[in-house]
């Protein structure tokens, strides 16, 4: 029987703060009639691109962020499995997704999250969409793991930063991803615990992406915003981290138009207001 026609999917790397140049990437994205058909995405990028495949655009992605500080999302807690509880993100979540499943979105979407107990990758591909995202974006030591069943779960940035390959394994014929990490300076000095523990788990994670990245290099387009001075808690520079993901989306349209154009990955319409 004939194949179906070839489709994009969408890869969106973790990196806290960092995480709003994803929507950046999304406008240009938009813009040029781009829509990819799958979308996988590790702690921050979870929460964009769970977002995206429940129906929200960039520009109301972008308004959510406008109102949303870290007090509305996390809680200090007595250190016993983390410094602070994500329970508000999770609801923050829930609210903005409707309370759906996962397999209830317009969109086929994945979560990475890590298993402790199992010392392996869990991907959601189905099942509390909040909650899954939670979990993707509990950072060892900084969030408390999220506990599903005998799960312990943690951050999938642990394993598996940028989650190109749960795309091509969701169907996709070519991904687009996106790594928010890649220049990270590897001089900026610590200046607090939760930067020591997002520094070390920068430095594990980048090992992990540039070897995955590496062995994917024929089946995916990476986006790599210039994002070295800013940090992984500023929440504040919104629009410069917008723009810096526009920036760079729009350097890699060129090579990425041309391997849809190779492969034959239609093109799929979707323009804003």
């Amino acid at each position: 029987m004939p194949r179906g026609p070839k489709r994009l999917g969408l890869a969106l790397g973790g990196g806290a703060a960092r995480g709003i140049a994803h929507i950046g990437v999304l406008k240009v994205l938009d813009e040029e009639g781009v829509r990819p058909s799958f979308v996988s995405g590790t702690s921050a990028g979870s929460i964009i691109g769970a977002l995206y495949a429940a129906g929200h655009g960039w520009s109301g992605i972008l308004e959510v962020v406008h109102s949303i500080d870290w007090s509305d999302l996390v809680q200090p807690v007595f250190p016993k499995m983390g410094l602070l509880r994500s329970t508000k993100l999770e609801q923050r979540l829930s609210e903005l997704l409707n309370s759906r499943e996962i397999e209830d979105l317009e969109m086929p979407f994945c979560a990475v999250a890590v298993d402790l107990i199992a010392a392996e990758e869990f991907v959601f591909s189905a099942g509390n969409a909040a909650r899954a995202v939670r979990a993707s974006c509990s950072v060892p030591g900084v969030f408390e793991p999220v506990e599903i069943d005998d799960r312990v779960l943690v951050d999938g940035g642990v394993l598996n930063d940028v989650p190109v390959d749960v795309c091509l394994e969701m169907g996709a014929d070519f991904v687009l991803g996106v790594d928010l990490n890649s220049d990270m300076l590897p001089d900026r000095r610590p200046e607090n615990v939760v930067q020591v523990i997002t520094a070390s788990f920068d430095v594990l994670a980048r090992r992990g992406r540039e070897r995955d990245l590496g062995r994917r290099e024929k089946d995916v387009v990476v986006v790599a915003p210039e994002l070295a001075e800013f940090s992984y808690q500023d929440l504040k520079p919104i629009d410069e981290l917008v723009q810096r993901g526009e920036e760079a989306m729009r350097k890699s349209m060129p090579s990425l138009l041309s391997a849809m154009k190779k492969r034959k990955i239609e093109f799929v319409s979707r323009q804003e207001g």
